[in-house]
């Protein structure tokens, strides 16, 4: 096992959803995916064993602590254990452990952003880090427009939950190569990582559904359905073994506000429910079809043109349900137009952003062509793939790039397609997942 004072970088992928948009709102499953489009941090030692350092390039932030000003035994006193000594993450943020942290988040009353990146970060290093620990630095940097409904944060929050319940111990170091076959069933340290990051989800939003931190801590895709009775937990599936899918994502940086959107579908539900349930019944039951294409034990190009078919259906629905927009017509329109694949609507709607699975055989040439043209009409196109793997870790006992691990060349890189060709999964045969 490396030791866990060397300089490692953990990754976690992004997430769009494929199906069932809105109809999850009322008591239908939906589907998200993981996008090749990740979050990468790098943990290295700090020259001061007590410092503690988060920086956060894209977003201009950096900060240190001393870990001796963390209030220990107070903290301590608000965590719970299981009976093999592991911390039990709650089920909402604990509020003497928010109020014990109020002190070390001070500064940021202008920019909320920093205050809450820092404030997720330093509520999961209280609770997966214990006092000993050495100080260590942690940068991060994303492939991932933020605040675009891409999971952005939820990958963020999982990178940190990975690298931190590593330096507490909690959790053994990965070893499946990304070529190996994904293993089926449910991995006990993934599970330790996906439950505290839903705790660093909570302190970016609130009250998350845990599909974003579920799809970048396991990879492949997640069927979800949420409870029809409040007390109960949302029913949520692991999709491990879906391979990766040629996407390409568009972003029609069009602002738009979920809240009004979901509000929109409710208004005309309630007033012509006879014609909108026969709707949302459908959405669910093309997520059923969807889920059984999807845990095909041969995957392969007949179950992708099914896709296609059904990414086309479940964007005529969502038109139907008024939460489309011109601007994702543009996206669809030009998609059919160069016969790149088929386009739908992602995320709420009304703006945001596009996917289309590419159709199997279309060159490059065509697709740069097609995204192109999207940027002249001010979009901001992604060549990225669905499915895939999980969060994973790199570490620099495996790699004989040393440079990968230097703080200098992380925070130096210069846009998304350096980071890539430095660091994706794909360029890097060393990366190893659970």
């Amino acid at each position: 096992m490396p030791s866990n004072t060397e300089p490692f970088i953990v990754s976690a992928p992004g997430k769009v959803i494929i199906f069932g948009e809105h109809s999850a709102v009322y008591g239908k499953p939906a589907i998200a995916a993981a996008l090749s489009l990740r979050c990468y941090l790098l943990v290295a030692p700090s020259k001061d064993t007590n410092t503690i350092r988060l920086q956060f390039p894209d977003i201009e932030l950096d900060h240190s602590w001393d870990k001796r000003s963390i209030p220990w035994s107070n903290i301590r006193k608000s965590l719970k254990y299981d009976e093999n000594g592991y911390p039990i993450p709650p089920s909402e943020l604990v509020p003497e452990i928010v109020e014990n942290l109020s002190g070390m988040l001070g500064g940021f009353e202008d920019n909320n952003v920093h205050h809450l990146a820092c404030f997720c970060f330093i509520y999961l290093y209280v609770c997966l880090c214990k006092e000993s620990c050495s100080g260590m630095t942690f940068i991060v940097r994303s492939t991932l427009p933020i605040g675009a409904g891409l999971g952005s944060s939820a990958s963020t929050a999982v990178c940190l939950s990975a690298a931190l319940s590593r330096l507490g111990g909690w959790i053994n170091d990965p070893h499946v190569r990304e070529r190996d076959a994904t293993p089926k069933q449910d991995i006990p340290d993934l599970e330790f990582i996906d439950r505290w990051s839903l705790i660093g989800e909570k302190c970016f939003h609130g009250n998350p559904s845990g599909i974003d931190n579920a799809v970048a801590t396991h990879g492949g895709a997640v069927m979800f359905q949420r409870s029809s009775v409040p007390e109960k937990p949302s029913v949520r599936t692991n999709i491990r073994t879906l391979p990766p899918i040629k996407l390409l994502l568009t972003n029609t940086k069009v602002p738009k506000s979920t809240a009004q959107l979901v509000g929109g579908v409710g208004k005309l539900n309630n007033k012509y429910p006879s014609i909108l349930t026969p709707v949302l019944d459908s959405m669910g039951s093309l997520v059923q079809e969807a889920y059984r294409v999807m845990i095909h034990p041969n995957f392969g190009t007949k179950e992708t043109a099914i896709l296609r078919e059904l990414v086309n259906i479940n964007h005529g629905l969502l038109v139907a349900l008024g939460v489309s927009h011109p601007s994702l017509e543009k996206v669809k329109m030009i998609g059919e137009e160069m016969k790149i694949g088929a386009t739908k609507l992602t995320g709420a709607g009304g703006g945001g952003c596009a996917i289309t699975l590419v159709n199997d055989g279309v060159e490059e040439p065509v697709i740069h062509q097609a995204m192109l043209e999207y940027e002249r009409q001010g979009f901001e196109s992604f060549e990225t793939s669905l499915g895939g793997k999980g969060v994973g870790m790199l570490f620099q006992s495996d790699s004989a790039d040393d440079k990968k691990f230097s703080q200098d060349s992380f925070c130096s890189y210069a846009n998304r397609l350096e980071i890539e060709t430095a660091l994706a999964v794909e360029n890097v045969a060393e990366w190893k997942f659970w």
